[in-house]
């Protein structure tokens, strides 16, 4: 069983790489047969959607006319058993290239749901993931839901927390010192909810 860690911040290793690393090596901590892959954005080409080559995105499902790494990390993503998604919140929106790969797969998904095949289902579909979102000055709630909007438009099995901020792992500032968010207790039971739909 393999979980992928997907990290949107260009800090490689700022406060949302720590929480993405954490929530995997708990999982790795419970569960010695999992194995665990990081996969900074930050490292890969990806240019904004075009949006008016849609007739493309109708007719070959999940598949960009663009040329550049977002076929490659779409692979990446549904070759994995689970997703870890983070990112931080850059002036009131996720890192511009991280934002771009978001808005491709959207893009891709939401073509084919209105317009493509219906059987062309999405590569990412019930696929279990978990969500962190940092935010230094402000709440990070707002990119929980952001990223749980995401995963919902490509299909996938968000896991929630019975605890707060219940979408995944918040945090407001240093996670050191958040007893609000309480990041890293909300990574071990993100870790948790991940290894229940694995095992």
């Amino acid at each position: 069983m393999n979980i992928l860690g997907v990290v949107g911040s260009r800090r490689k290793d700022g406060h949302t790489t720590t929480l993405v690393r954490t929530v995997l090596g708990e999982a790795s901590a419970r569960e010695p047969n999992i194995s665990t892959e990081l996969l900074h954005i930050v490292d890969r080409t990806i240019e904004p959607c075009r949006v008016l080559c849609s007739k493309h995105c109708i007719t070959h499902p999940y598949q960009c006319v663009l040329s550049d790494d977002v076929a490659e990390i779409l692979t990446q993503m549904a070759a994995a058993d689970a997703l870890v998604i983070g990112t931080p919140l850059y002036f009131r929106a996720p890192p511009a290239g991280f934002h771009a790969l978001i808005e491709r797969l959207i893009s891709m998904a939401f073509y084919q749901e209105t317009r493509g095949r219906g059987d062309a289902g999405s590569p990412l579909a019930g696929k279990p993931c978990g969500l962190v979102a940092v935010a230094e000055y402000s709440n990070p709630h707002g990119m929980l839901e952001y990223l749980h909007d995401f995963c919902m438009l490509l299909g996938m099995a968000p896991k929630r927390l019975d605890r707060f901020p219940y979408l995944g792992v918040g945090v407001h500032g240093d996670p050191e010192a958040d007893h609000v968010f309480r990041p890293y207790e909300r990574a071990a039971d993100l870790a948790v909810a991940l290894l229940g739909d694995l095992f």
